[in-house]
């Protein structure tokens, strides 16, 4: 049976092992950007941070009594600035199903959950950022109603 909810803390290295998921594909996609960290990318007390803060939570897909997925959630004010008013919004920061459970519509309901919880406070939108290289994400989120509303562009100038 799957279910989305809230992250608990003990779940540190469940969690670990998604996220490690997600870090290691940027890294294969983008060493240049994306390094393997020397120690634990996220320590228990960051993760315990971002499940307990009042304005974050990391929702989770559980099959069966194992985590398959997850999305990291923050609360974020855009500061006003002359001829742009302030915006509160809902981020996602990660989003990650194993690659053994995709296909089954597992990301498509952390996102309705998400949109659950940026509703739950009173916010009008909910926000993510993706690399262009993740062409499987992109296709995700525009399937879930996601639209571009920036595009960043970068250009080398010197060797890294």
């Amino acid at each position: 049976m799957l279910i989305i909810r809230p992250a608990r803390p003990d779940e540190h290295p469940a969690l670990c092992v998604l996220f490690a998921e997600l870090d290691r594909f940027h890294r294969e996609v983008r060493p240049d950007i994306f390094v393997e960290p020397a120690g634990p990318a996220r320590s228990p007390e960051l993760i315990a941070g971002l499940i307990e803060g009042p304005g974050t939570t990391i929702l989770v897909a559980e099959d069966h009594g194992a985590l398959a997925g997850l999305a990291t959630l923050a609360e974020k004010v855009i500061p006003a600035n002359p001829v742009r008013p302030e915006r509160r919004i809902a981020e996602i920061d990660n989003l990650v199903v194993l690659p053994c459970h995709r296909r089954r519509g597992i990301a498509g309901l952390l996102l309705r959950r998400a949109e659950d919880w940026a509703r739950g406070r009173s916010i009008g939108s909910l926000e993510l950022g993706v690399w262009e290289f993740n062409a499987g994400a992109v296709a995700c989120y525009e399937a879930a109603g996601f639209a571009p509303t920036t595009r960043r562009l970068s250009k080398a100038v010197a060797p890294p």
